[in-house]
């Protein structure tokens, strides 16, 4: 009986922590900047009703979206932190 008990909670621990690495993944986007992205036009590629590129790019992950970040002197896409 005791040993079910262990399995049990082995088991459950399993799932949520297989769980918690999925969402871990999801979040590896956003709150993040990516330059990658390519240039970064504020009110062009992070416009939401334009499907521009570093909106698209954030949205896929993240439900806030994409925004142009200013680093240093030129804009970054910066993925926005989900709630």
């Amino acid at each position: 009986m005791a040993i079910k008990r262990v399995n049990l909670v082995l088991l459950v621990t399993l799932i949520v922590l297989i769980i918690g690495c999925n969402n871990m993944a999801d979040a590896s986007v956003c709150c993040q900047d990516h330059p990658e992205v390519g240039p970064c036009v504020p009110g062009v590629t992070d416009n939401p009703d334009n499907d521009g590129k570093c909106w698209t790019f954030c949205v896929n992950e993240c439900e806030l979206g994409g925004t142009c970040k200013l680093v240093e002197n030129k804009h970054v896409c910066h993925c926005r932190c989900s709630l």
